[in-house]
């Protein structure tokens, strides 16, 4: 009888993927609306298929084929008129597989690749670092944490770095990060209540409540889309560790 946990076997040759990534990642010309829908249809299929190696165990064969899609796919996404959204989802799929299979398949110089794409050109690549985070060796992390810093340093007002610092600040609970990048000058009302919402969203609720109390001081009138007295109202942020 065989063993339900068998591998499936490959819908092509590992050694065919490169070909296939370039192929199927590489379009004809410029991507107009409808020409960005359909190039993302054709290409589903083989991001199914890469994912479907990683969910086998086979992440070593899929992770650099993965890592070409994604670097072929952000420069096609730099001149794509992307409006449906559709590229952008494929490329939340590839970056889901290439870090499950970075997880299983630890990459060397995964630190640097992880800068590139978020930061080449000016692009933008929302690169999920609690999906990534547990591929990274300590040395490799802090290597990250360091071009990260680095960049934002450099440009407090480059979105991919104030999203890639974001990101990193809340996956370490680093609650000194997230008020420098989320509160700013914290001139307005609604850098308050992201703030206390992004402090809840990590566990914590003592000073999610404390920079909500400062907001609602300094904006007794609590605009539209602050939200600092119905986020004072909540009983779950008082007291709770998640």
């Amino acid at each position: 009888m065989p063993s339900p946990l068998r591998r499936a076997p490959l819908a092509r040759p590992v050694d065919a993927l490169p070909g296939a990534v370039a192929h199927a990642f590489t379009p004809a010309g410029q991507l107009d609306y409808w020409s960005a829908v359909r190039h993302a249809e054709a290409a589903a299929p083989l991001v199914e298929e890469l994912a479907g190696l990683v969910r086998t165990g086979q992440a070593a064969a899929a992770v650099a084929p993965l890592a070409t899609a994604i670097g072929l796919l952000l420069t096609t996404l730099d001149s794509a008129d992307d409006s449906s959204g559709a590229l952008d989802h494929l490329l939340g799929r590839l970056l889901a597989a290439h870090a499950e299979a970075c997880r299983s398949a630890p990459l060397p110089g995964l630190a640097d690749w992880l800068l590139e794409v978020q930061f080449t050109d000016g692009r933008w690549c929302p690169v999920d670092i609690t999906e990534y985070g547990p591929a990274l060796s300590s040395h490799e992390l802090e290597h990250y944490r360091a071009g990260v810093r680095k960049r934002w340093a450099a440009d407090p007002g480059d979105l991919s770095a104030r999203d890639a610092l974001e990101r990193l600040a809340s996956w370490e609970r680093d609650v000194t990060t997230l008020v420098e990048v989320i509160g700013g000058d914290l001139r307005h009302a609604a850098q308050y209540g992201r703030l206390a919402r992004a402090l809840a969203e990590i566990g914590e609720p003592l000073a999610a409540r404390e920079w909500a109390s400062r907001g609602l001081a300094a904006h007794p009138d609590d605009p539209p889309g602050a939200g600092l007295r119905a986020f004072l109202s909540r009983p779950a942020v008082v007291g709770s560790q998640h």
